[in-house]
């Protein structure tokens, strides 16, 4: 996979009705990407643009048993990594891929209550199938529910969207738009889905690419404490790795170690991407008022040779408890009101 440079801030899925241009998620602060960050993330696998949403939408997640085309009811509907498929009532004939395109679904909104979308186009690309989700926004108008020119990833389970915490009963599942953290984190190749293989002198171990997925979503919105607080501003830099080599470390950002990650937040925060002028830095606050124990200040130990990020240290140590992830970036002031 190709380095690429991160803007931090977002985590996307479906966040709709009366969104307007919805590229942002569930229930965080109104902080909207703008659409052509959906041109940044294909321009030449160099730039994302994050903000500080899980999703896009404002959907708490989709039923698989509620898919219809044309009335007739899809049975056993169920993801294969990021690819619907199911059977027709009808007929029991195999339903899968692009034969969704015309399909209608309930989709479960924050109050509990339902709408229904229509998926209008499916396409594979890179080992993840992307749908064009709309919802009916009036007589004959079908509206993008990702912003316009955005896709959206399903993905199984849904997130919370106050805490950022994942669930899956195995009964709903979340179109994750992209420009939000929780579809950005597939592209960038942690994909919740899937395994990818680490090795020592003793053997190699699969590794469950949910537990990096999970971690992303708190790295890329700078949830410092895991409590789904994020920390960050669209358009901030940041340079991410991990310890399986799916993303490397860029020589010669000119950034320094901000903190490691694990699928609770930041293991240990060396230092806030944002902070005020002077002595003021509210997001380190924060962190010494919620969670003190992760605030590394210049401990240069944050980032050390004995974390648990290297394989030397972490191999045997479970994926719900290692620090998966690293990042950098620079400190900028918030600009004065």
């Amino acid at each position: 996979m190709l380095k690429r440079w991160f803007w931090a801030g977002a985590m996307v899925g479906l966040a709709l009705l009366g969104a307007g241009c919805a590229a942002e998620i569930d229930g965080v602060e109104d902080e909207e990407e703008p659409a052509e960050s959906s041109l940044a993330l294909r321009a030449l696998n160099t730039l994302a643009l994050n903000g500080a949403n899980i999703n896009g939408v404002r959907f708490n997640g989709v039923r698989f048993n509620g898919v219809r085309f044309n009335g007739v009811r899809f049975n056993g509907v169920s993801l294969d990594a990021t690819t619907l498929v199911g059977t027709r009532e009808s007929d029991g004939a195999p339903v899968v891929g692009s034969d969704f395109i015309g399909a209608e679904m309930a989709v479960v909104l924050d109050d509990r209550s339902s709408v229904v979308v229509r998926i209008t186009n499916v396409v594979a690309r890179g080992g993840i199938t992307y749908y064009t989700v709309k919802y009916n926004g009036g007589p004959g108008v079908w509206v993008n529910v990702c912003g316009d020119g955005l896709e959206a990833i399903p993905m199984k389970g849904t997130w919370d969207a106050a805490t950022g915490a994942h669930s899956d009963d195995g009964g709903m599942f979340t179109f994750a738009c992209q420009g939000a953290a929780i579809g950005k984190c597939a592209e960038w190749g942690y994909r919740e889905w899937a395994a990818e293989a680490e090795c020592n002198a003793s053997g190699c171990e699969d590794r469950d690419l949910s537990y990096f997925h999970q971690a992303c979503i708190r790295m890329v919105r700078a949830d410092y404490c895991g409590d789904g607080v994020p920390h960050t501003r669209t358009g901030t830099a940041i340079d991410i790795w991990d310890a399986l080599g799916i993303q490397t470390e860029t020589a010669g950002s000119g950034m320094s170690l901000e903190a490691e990650w694990t699928v609770d937040g930041a293991a240990c925060v060396s230092h806030t991407r944002w902070k005020g002028f002077g002595a003021s830095n509210p997001d380190r606050d924060y962190i010494l008022a919620h969670c003190p124990e992760r605030w590394a200040g210049g401990d240069p130990s944050c980032g050390g040779s004995g974390s648990t990020f290297h394989k030397e240290n972490g191999f045997s140590t479970p994926l719900g408890q290692r620090r998966l992830l690293r990042n950098a970036s620079s400190t900028t002031n918030v600009s004065p009101l």
